[in-house]
């Protein structure tokens, strides 16, 4: 009887400990979309937007009030008729209390991005403009990207989280003036342009530019990283990391060689602005030009006011990590995406990729139709505002993304975009979520790893049907952090709950994190958007 009743006690105190996400409310089922794109936004005025961008149909909205009732199903037929092949969303985020939709599709091989603004309290489309083309790609450029390592020409669209500012940059990289290839414009919270020009390459040096990233500062700054190259077939091997500052009013930009290590050549990387510190913070994946043994992570902060660097560093998950990797060689994964806090401290989520291609006819393409991509354990490494090393936890994981091709920063370059919907591979990605008192990790996986987080052999996800969601608080001294069930532990054996977490919204003012949900009970599914308070 003793130990019956210390069993009991041990399990309450442990449900009581980690107790699900509290429910606020659920909105009503409807058909899961299985195609095409999604977002959840949170509106200032209390409302919340579900957004629905088919390929073919056009886009369905469900509105929300503050209260959480449904008030409308609305449904726009954009301009530009469907989504092509090679389209994307590349921007959904709120601006002055409308729903800003940034689409990019190809129409008769001329890259071309629409700019939708939605009506945040009927859900009805307000206007409807094309905003950007780019040169036409014909076939032999389309070679170049594929066999030749050009980059492919496109759109970047970057919000502040700080304001109702935004930018657009404009990647022609097959322009033949080299001083036209990337052109920047700045928006304002009326999404009327604030300054447009292009970025001038220095004495038009290097013959390849890269576009890295960039942060919006208000009204007043949009800046732009790029690395410039050379090979040793195009006037030698000079490379640079260059910030490119397009200043409000300015019809020019503002570069500037930063002075990057001359044997490290830039492959990706990613950048936000912390307000607290007034620096850009820099993660990047670099590599030695002279070796090809593999990859390394860097972080910088840089100054984009004086215009340099300041702080330069190899970063990497602490050697805690290591032991309790799922891979006898330790945890091997890059960084994902970065978080700015408040405070000006800030997380870098590092996630452990692997991808697949076939080879046709001794052919080698990197594309989702030929691709699978792994999805392995992840580290959240928490550093000071100046970039110190505080504290990480690992969490292990293994999710198998049929027909997908990611590459490394996938999970930042999807930030204030839309979700793909394809092959149940959006069930497959992780969401963070920096609350008020703490942060945390969210992805589906199955109950069969609840055991096996610290140790023992994890359960590939390859279907989700047997999936539920979780979330792990990321507190306490322990490397590997507990997680549990975000919809609750589900009623019966065959019954699921499947979170849509990289769609998802949090209101850190008001504490509310909205997602979709996906419900399987007694055999019938559907989905609901539901509100729920960390």
């Amino acid at each position: 009887m003793k130990k019956t009743l210390l069993l009991f006690l041990s399990i309450l105190a442990f449900n009581i400990a980690n107790a699900q996400f509290k429910l606020i409310a659920e909105g009503p089922v409807f058909k899961e979309p299985e195609e095409g794109f999604a977002k959840i936004l949170q509106m200032k005025n209390g409302n919340t937007m579900f957004i629905h961008i088919t390929v073919k149909d056009g886009i369905d909205i469900h509105m929300y009030n503050p209260g959480h009732h449904e008030t409308a199903v609305t449904h726009i037929d954009p301009s530009y008729g469907k989504i092509s092949r090679g389209g994307n969303i590349k921007g959904a985020f709120e601006i002055n209390g409308d729903a800003v939709l940034m689409i990019s599709s190809l129409d008769s091989r001329v890259p071309t991005l629409y700019r939708i603004i939605v009506d945040g309290k009927t859900g009805n489309v307000k206007d409807d403009t094309k905003i950007g083309e780019l040169n036409k790609v014909n076939m032999f450029q389309g070679y170049s990207v594929a066999f030749g390592g050009v980059p492919i020409p496109d759109f970047f669209v970057r919000k502040d989280p700080n304001s109702d500012n935004y930018a657009v940059v404009m990647f022609n990289s097959f322009e033949s003036e080299r001083s036209k290839r990337i052109e920047i414009v700045s928006y304002g919270a009326n999404n009327k342009e604030v300054s447009r020009a292009y970025y001038a390459s220095p004495d038009e040096k290097y013959k390849y530019l890269k576009y890295v990233d960039m942060a919006v500062l208000g009204s007043d700054k949009v800046c732009v990283l790029a690395y410039g190259y050379n090979t040793k077939h195009s006037g030698g091997d000079a490379s640079e990391l260059i910030l490119a500052n397009l200043d409000k009013g300015s019809s020019s930009v503002n570069f500037t060689e930063l002075g990057f290590s001359k044997d490290l050549m830039v492959y990706v990387g990613i950048t936000r602005y912390s307000p607290v510190t007034k620096s850009l913070i820099l993660s990047a994946v670099v590599k030695e030009k002279k070796n090809d043994d593999g990859y390394t992570s860097v972080l910088a902060f840089i100054n984009p006011f004086e215009k340099k660097i300041n702080r330069f560093n190899i970063i990497s998950p602490s050697d805690r990590v290591n032991q309790y990797a799922s891979s006898k060689k330790g945890f091997r994964g890059l960084p994902q995406n970065i978080f700015i806090n408040q405070d000006g401290t800030f997380t870098v989520v590092y996630e452990e990729m692997e991808t697949s291609t076939r080879t046709n006819y001794g052919i080698t393409i990197a594309s989702a139709g030929n691709s699978s991509t792994t999805l392995g354990d992840m580290a959240i490494v928490n550093y000071s505002k100046t970039g110190e090393f505080t504290n990480d936890f690992l969490i292990r994981k293994n999710h198998i993304l049929s027909k997908s091709y990611l590459e490394p920063f996938y999970h930042s370059l999807r930030e204030g975009t839309g979700q793909e919907l394809n092959e149940g591979n959006q069930f497959k990605s992780f969401a963070y979520l920096s609350g008020n008192t703490k942060s945390f990790i969210l992805f589906n996986d199955t109950e069969r790893n609840n055991e096996k987080q610290e140790k023992g052999s994890l359960v590939s996800i390859q279907g989700v049907s047997d999936s539920d969601g979780f979330y792990y608080g990321l507190t306490g001294a322990g490397t590997v952090p507990k997680r549990d069930y975000v919809f609750g532990n589900p009623a019966g054996k065959h019954d699921h709950n499947l979170g849509l977490f990289s769609i998802s919204d949090y209101d850190g003012k008001n504490n509310v994190y909205v997602t979709l949900e996906l419900s399987k009970e007694s055999g019938r599914k559907g989905v609901k958007v539901v509100w729920l308070q960390p």
